[in-house]
Formats: C-alpha cells, structure tokens, sequence
C-alpha cells in the first residue's frame, strides 16, 4: 500500500494524499495510448509532457476512469459525476503544484463518484 505524506510537494493524489506511481503507457482500446495511471483511492491520472495534449489526454484519463466505457465517460456531468485536479509538474524538483497558464509539464487527476455502471 502507497506510504502517506503530508508534503504536498511530492507526486500524490489531490484526492487522498497518497504516493503515486510513475506513469506508464495506457492503451485507450482505440489504437492509440496516453501517459497515466490509477491510485489505489480509485482515482486516476494523466501526465503529459509538453503541457500541448490536454484536452485529448483528459478524453483518455475520463474513459480509463470509466474502465473504457465510453458512453459512461460522456454520459458524466462534471463536478457532479466526478472531480477534475489539474496540476503542473517541476521534473526537476518532482513535484506537483497548482496549474498556472504557461504550458508546462502537466498532471492530470480525475475521480469518478460512482465508478458503477448503471
């Protein structure tokens, strides 16, 4: 089980505080992958490099949520079905810190509510 930290200036969880892993290559089930991974809250997560890829890497990390049920994905309301975190991420010092509007390395956090589908 991941160790808990109280520095919020390590790579954790927005959701729960605890240590995450490294990402790893996610396959969306669509011929493509993006950099992600889960937390043992059951939230998860994307990273992308380049800060450019947001938008497609969010798509991605809400149906890997979903366990890739993208009907569910679309079918959720924001800040009602689930909770976005979007965090910058200084490689140099690893760690993560409130997003600013420069484009820079960046973490990508959701949690799904209700994770069951209905």
């Amino acid at each position: 089980m991941p160790k808990k930290e109280t520095d919020l200036n390590v790579l954790q969880c927005p959701f729960c505080k605890l240590l995450i892993g490294e990402p790893q290559e996610i396959d969306t089930g669509l011929g493509s992958t993006f950099l992600g991974g889960k937390c043992s809250c059951g939230a998860v997560y994307g990273y992308d490099r380049g800060g450019h890829s947001l938008g497609e890497m969010y798509v991605d990390a809400l149906v890997y949520a979903c366990n890739g049920d993208w009907d569910r994905a679309w079918s959720l309301i924001p800040d009602k079905d689930y909770h976005v975190q979007e965090l910058s991420f200084d490689s140099r010092r690893n760690r993560l810190s409130a997003a600013t509007r420069r484009i820079q390395p960046t973490f990508l956090f959701i949690r799904v509510e209700n994770t069951e589908t209905e």
